[in-house]
């Protein structure tokens, strides 16, 4: 309820307040959405698939690089220069599929997937070496993917319930008919007894001999997993970072459901990775040695036949000698023979490079020319470089596909390194060939000086010939062969653990319970508050006094609570009510806008019809009649009059007669059955009702009614469908608006500021 005094523009600034009691008065809906809300965090931390993240660290050896990688990797890197390529090399062979599905051979607990599985059907976290039973696989490819509900009853009884949609997709993707028993689901099985059904083998164990499986969880959903998919999975969830830029240690990272499990998966990955670099390192020297164990296979024979060859001869001339000459002649023919068996040695190397170089997928590595004595600057460069080469490109190929440009070219280098290699090698052999030619020209020489000495000093020197030449040839080779076997047995990792993975070092990243806690809460509040004042900004219905108060500055002189009574006038019927207290309250606060006014001219009015103008006209008098006044109610909404019918009485001579004239003052005034309060109806509808109202008649009958009345009432029709009341303005002291909750418009509170800064 309004009145008007000094006018004052209405504020456009956002009314906080308003909101404030806006959302308190909105408590119960915000208190249900946080309630919800909260309890679906919970019912996600409960039930969601736990993650955890493990760390363990690794120190990976800097390697001197090659040409070849540095362009590499200035293709790669877009021309920005990486002092440490070939680490970016070691991330991509850790995160490689190839290595990776070692790894997950190596977990043979990661190939089958355990679940309990709840009494309300909703599954339980995955386990990890703690399922209470496992799956042993007894022969054939078993359906992967194909989910499996085991339930164990008592004497650790089961039956297994095969998903046959799982299994149909399956057997289509595979493209097999697999011929088993049929499907039985009812069929119960005991621990350690065959299941074959739907082309499953598999043995049902305990994992703890001396515990039952029985227990609180008795189902569990289970599958046999792709061991592909599976690798390709750990490979996504792990991350290879250096602790700092350009560092050479560097921090392995994974995701899992299991502490446990991603502690056994950093670890084995590290294990293997080492192993495999130790592989490849060695597989140098294991073909080093196995190409002099071939040439050794080669000469044995005949340094044995040589050795049985002089046994024999020595046997027979226990007093042959050679002489001074003869020994001269040998050692001669030793060491052009010993030259000429070098260069054989090497010329084996030769046709060991041209055929290494032919066979284009040779993944071997390729040895070394010093095993052979092989000296020469230029061919040892080529091989180093073309070796390198072939080591980039194998490193380079765990993360690039062989289509791409760039692999293209390296593929290019290695072709063009490879030919002229080739030619090299081809040139050597040339060379080494004439060389030989040479020799054994000069050992024809030495031959016939022998030809002059003693047929049998002849045939012991020749027997000793083969024999030294052979025994050196072998020796050389056992030299060579402990070389190598040396150089291998003293490798040593490049690469070494630094901190391995350990579960108590794990930590649970998803579900983060107190996050979700928290978005929990500010979406419990931010949702319904949200929702509140959208419904509010969409609402054009007056809620609360701060709607009136941002819309309008005319003071609110009471408030006036909702009538639970079947009555209009419950402050005539209920004086005690909280009703009619509300209405004391009003006639109070309207004595400090009268002032010492003998008769103070109240108008009451509203924006439109239905707001209760009539209602609050008629209490309003009724009340301030309560202290021994006399108050007059005037009806002057003459289209539509109730106040006769809410004062139980009749509508006879009324106002629209005073005004026209064919009545008097004396006749229109009606006593009523409240004591001291009189009634002007507002008789019978005139065609005129606001020239009539704005007649100087109206101002006569004010002036009456101030000599006999304490106090005159006016209900009026709403002033924002007529202009009546408004022309009572000249005549009241107060003009009391009725605004009613959540009927009337803000519109309606608009056009009433604007009267009220007229």
């Amino acid at each position: 309820m309004e009145t008007t005094k000094k006018p004052t523009p209405p504020s456009d600034d956002i009314d906080l307040m308003r909101y404030v009691s806006l959302f308190f008065s909105n408590w119960l809906w915000i208190a249900a959405a946080l309630f919800i809300a909260l309890g679906v965090a919970y019912i996600y931390n409960r039930y969601s698939q736990r993650a955890y993240n493990v760390k363990s660290t690794l120190l990976i050896k800097e390697q001197q690089t090659s040409g070849a990688i540095a362009n590499m990797e200035q293709i790669f890197a877009g021309n920005v220069y990486n002092p440490y390529p070939n680490l970016d090399d070691e991330v991509a062979i850790l995160q490689s599929y190839t290595l990776n599905y070692r790894v997950i051979e190596e977990m043979p607990e990661t190939h089958v997937a355990y679940i309990p599985v709840g009494r309300n059907g909703i599954q339980g976290q995955r386990t990890y070496k703690s399922s209470p039973f496992v799956l042993r696989k007894l022969a054939g490819k078993q359906p992967e993917g194909v989910h499996m509900a085991i339930r164990f009853t008592e004497g650790d009884r089961y039956t297994v319930e095969i998903d046959e949609d799982q299994l149909a997709e399956w057997k289509k993707n595979n493209s097999t008919s697999v011929q088993a028993e049929e499907i039985n689901a009812e069929k119960e099985y005991l621990p350690g007894e065959p299941f074959s059904q739907g082309g499953f083998s598999f043995v049902v164990e305990r994992r703890d001999s001396t515990k039952a499986i029985t227990g609180e969880k008795n189902r569990w959903l289970v599958w046999f997993e792709s061991l592909p998919a599976l690798t390709n999975a750990y490979r996504s969830s792990l991350k290879v970072e250096p602790v700092k830029e350009y560092a050479s240690v560097f921090t392995l990272s994974y995701d899992g459901y299991s502490p446990q499990q991603g502690t056994d998966y950093l670890n084995t990955l590290m294990k293997l990775y080492i192993l495999q670099g130790m592989e490849w390192k060695s597989r140098a020297a294991d073909n080093t040695i196995n190409f002099i164990e071939a040439q050794l296979g080669l000469i044995s024979d005949s340094l044995r036949l040589a050795e049985n060859t002089m046994e024999s001869f020595r046997l027979n001339n226990r007093f042959v000698d050679l002489t001074l000459e003869g020994t001269l002649v040998l050692e001669k023919l030793e060491k052009l023979e010993g030259e000429k068996n070098m260069l054989g040695l090497q010329e084996q190397y030769y046709k060991y490079l041209l055929d290494y170089l032919g066979e284009k997928e040779n993944n071997e590595t390729i040895i070394s020319p010093s095993v052979m004595g092989v000296t020469d600057p230029v061919l040892v460069k080529l091989v180093e470089e073309f070796s390198k080469l072939q080591q980039d490109r194998k490193k380079v190929a765990f993360t690039v596909r062989d289509d791409l440009p760039q692999i293209q070219l390296m593929d290019q280098k290695i072709e063009d390194a490879r030919a002229a290699l080739r030619e090299n090698v081809n040139n050597t052999i040339n060379q080494l060939r004439l060389t030989m030619n040479t020799i054994n020209g000069r050992i024809a020489t030495a031959e016939k000086e022998l030809g002059r000495l003693p047929g049998t000093e002849r045939r012991l020197i020749g027997i000793q010939r083969k024999f030294d030449l052979n025994n050196s040839v072998y020796t050389y080779l056992l030299e060579r062969r402990a070389e190598a076997g040396i150089a291998k047995a003293s490798q040593i990792t490049d690469n070494r653990i630094i901190d391995e993975a350990m579960v108590h070092n794990s930590a649970q990243i998803r579900p983060k319970s107190m996050k979700n806690y928290l978005v929990a809460i500010l979406l419990g509040l931010l949702v319904p508050m949200t929702l509140i004042v959208i419904f509010d900004l969409l609402n054009n219905k007056i809620i609360g006094k701060h709607d009136i108060e941002r819309l309008t500055k005319a003071p609110i002189i009471g408030y006036i609570s909702h009538s639970d009574y079947h009555v209009e006038d419950p402050v005539a019927e209920k004086p005690g009510s909280t009703l009619a207290e509300s209405f004391r309250a009003v006639r109070t606060s309207l004595s400090f806008y009268t002032g010492q006014t003998k008769c103070p001219i109240i108008v009451i009015s509203s924006p439109i019809s239905g707001e209760g103008k009539t209602f609050v006209s008629v209490n309003l008098a009724t009340i301030i009649s309560m202290m021994n006044k006399k108050v007059l109610i005037v009806g002057l909404d003459m289209r539509k009059p109730r106040v006769h019918a809410i004062l139980k009485s009749v509508n006879g001579h009324g106002m629209s007669q005073f005004l026209s004239g064919s009545a008097t003052f004396e006749e229109v005034i009606v006593r009523t059955e409240i004591e001291n309060l009189w009634f002007a109806p507002s008789g019978p509808v005139p065609p005129n009702p606001a020239e009539l109202i704005g007649s100087p008649k109206m101002t006569e009958f004010i002036a009456m009614a101030r000599n006999e009345f304490d106090a005159v009432i006016i209900d009026t029709p709403p002033v924002g469908i007529v202009t009546d009341a408004l022309l009572l303005n000249q005549l009241a002291n107060v003009t009391l608006f009725v605004v009613r909750q959540r009927y009337t418009t803000r519109g309606s509170v608009q056009l009433l500021d604007e009267i009220y800064r007229k």
